[in-house]
């Protein structure tokens, strides 16, 4: 949804490891419990992003400048609340969710039951409903968007309160499924850069305007394909940022061919 509005999230990663890290410490030195790690990392998450919301959409500076800058903030949020420890025990029910089946007349791990309600919510979000709308429209031209009477600046910060909500869960999700969590979680891996990758791979538009969810699904399965591949092919490790990032160009030259053939 934010590069469909012509914008962009650096920030998820150290959003994703500061929930996990926040919720994964309070479960194993207090016992709090899932049904409180929940809102707890909603919430962690819609502030976050709210904060990043109203800095690109109240100040005059590139999204990717905005939240390089955040992306630094929560990192070091994150050492700073963790003092250094890490999450290497989380309660049973945690680890239960994380790697259970969710109904067992399904035969899919609860992730993966998530991602799949998570993905309709959104598709819906998108296509079916004016906040949905409104976003592809801010994508496409927000000044258009703005002479047209939508509020773009509202439109703005709850995309990115809403990224930073999805992003929190994910670390929730991610602390569950792994039963730890680090300083580095999230921004070790730059997640952020892999789900900009899926998404232009999956076919969103980098100018903006344009969303596949279903198209970023089949990314994400498409990249981790690839990756897979190169590792059963004995490929040094240190050539798969080199491949991400080839693979994100070629994504990014296609959607402007795209563009132009349409034009």
């Amino acid at each position: 949804l934010v590069i469909a509005m012509r914008g962009i999230d650096l920030s998820v990663a150290p959003i994703l490891g500061l929930a996990a890290m926040v919720c994964g410490l309070l479960a194993q030195t207090h016992g709090m419990s899932l049904a409180l790690a929940l809102p707890l990392a909603l919430c962690i998450g819609l502030v976050l992003g709210t904060i990043n919301g109203v800095l690109v959409a109240t100040m005059d500076i590139p999204p990717i400048v905005v939240t390089l800058g955040t992306y630094s903030l929560y990192s070091g949020l994150t050492f700073l609340y963790s003092d250094g420890t890490q999450v290497d025990a989380v309660p049973p029910a945690f680890a239960a969710f994380g790697n259970g089946h969710l109904l067992g007349i399904l035969p899919l791990p609860t992730p993966v039951l998530v991602l799949l309600v998570v993905l309709a919510l959104c598709w819906y979000v998108l296509r079916h409903t004016g906040f949905g709308r409104a976003v592809l429209a801010v994508g496409n031209n927000a000044s258009a968007a703005y002479a047209a009477g939508l509020p773009v600046t509202w439109v703005r910060i709850r995309v990115y309160a809403l990224s930073g909500t999805l992003a929190a869960f994910a670390g929730l999700m991610f602390l569950c499924y792994t039963g730890s969590a680090t300083v580095t979680a999230g921004t070790g891996d730059h997640i952020e850069l892999q789900s900009i990758a899926v998404s232009l791979i999956g076919g969103t538009a980098i100018a903006g305007g344009r969303g596949n969810l279903i198209g970023t699904v089949l990314g994400s399965l498409f990249l981790s394909v690839v990756l897979t591949a190169l590792v059963f092919l004995h490929v040094p490790p240190i050539w798969y940022s080199a491949g991400e990032g080839l693979m994100i160009l070629a994504a990014v030259q296609a959607g402007f061919g795209r563009r132009g053939a349409r034009a």
